[in-house]
């Protein structure tokens, strides 16, 4: 018998994800701080409840898919949080983007009440949600591990296991930075080549022929010719708590990371000027500002 899951956070990423494991046979049980996202699943018989311990009390596996540590901190040790909820042998997957030091805190908190913490971020968008396709990192105690393998049989297509906590947190970082340094090299490149009388299409084209060619750069080139900035899975803000989060993680590892430390100040640039709940894809209108252009599509010949 499948066991009952609660699930909090219910967004842009955590909607879907919950969709996949109430088609998939999952008895959930939900908290979402705007009650409103719950509604469609409960008309389907999701059970709403009313504060993350109640979740937690209610279920014998919680998930959490939330924006930042704080908003998991809060869920987790504020008023009726999630902690207060928990038993022995209960188990808490969180699978948002977190800090180690935070992932560190909540496993060895709940060793106190003789439960588990997973980590297990994804990486992967809305898309991948929906289809189940994510790839899930997951790190913590290898038996709960195990016991909540199904789960992440149905929300992804790969998973990587630590028995460190933290490794797959740092996994995560890593990977984000590798996003953000991706998107800022196809702004830099793709302004230059404005500049210089070269089209978007033709250096789409060439990356595309060669050993440099990755969806991400098709599509998210896609989305700056179409200026299609507002339609968002991932915000400029998101990417900029990541980009904070790789670089205390760095300074805690003694591990050097000037260009993060680059990067991170073209997106504190695109949020100051109001781009944060845009898609990250939006941090190139700082560079077009300040190269006095914009990336457009080719003009077809008359």
């Amino acid at each position: 018998m499948k066991e009952r899951i609660g699930f909090i956070g219910l967004g842009t990423m955590g909607l879907p994800m919950a969709e996949r494991l109430w088609k998939a046979g999952y008895d959930l049980v939900l908290y979402n701080r705007t009650p409103q996202k719950v509604e469609s699943m409960m008309r389907r018989g999701a059970l709403r409840v009313h504060s993350p311990r109640e979740a937690a009390e209610a279920s014998a596996i919680t998930i959490t898919m939330v924006s930042d540590d704080q908003a998991l901190t809060d869920i987790v040790i504020g008023q009726n949080g999630l902690y207060m909820g928990l038993g022995r042998e209960k188990i808490h997957i969180d699978m948002s983007t977190i800090s180690p030091k935070l992932a560190r805190k909540l496993e060895r908190l709940y060793h106190n009440k003789e439960a588990s913490f997973l980590h297990a971020p994804v990486l992967g968008s809305k898309p991948q949600a929906t289809e189940g396709t994510l790839l899930i990192f997951v790190g913590g105690d290898r038996a709960a591990f195990e016991r909540c393998r199904p789960l992440f049989d149905v929300l992804g297509e790969r998973i990587w296991y630590f028995s460190d906590v933290t490794q797959a947190t740092h996994l995560k970082l890593t990977c984000n930075q590798f996003i953000a340094s991706m998107m800022t090299a196809l702004a830099q490149g793709l302004v230059f080549a404005q500049k210089a009388g070269l089209s978007a299409e033709t250096i789409i084209d060439v990356l595309g022929a060669s050993a440099l060619n990755a969806p991400m750069y098709r599509s998210k080139t896609r989305k700056i010719l179409e200026r299609s900035f507002s339609e968002a899975n991932f915000f400029v803000t998101h990417m900029l708590k990541d980009l904070d989060l790789m670089l205390e993680a760095g300074r805690q590892l003694h591990a050097p990371l000037p260009g993060v430390a680059a990067i991170r100040e073209l997106f504190v640039a695109a949020q100051a000027q109001g781009y944060d709940r845009e898609d990250y894809s939006a941090v190139i209108k700082v560079l077009e500002h300040l190269a006095g252009t914009q990336v457009r599509r080719e003009q077809p010949a008359s």
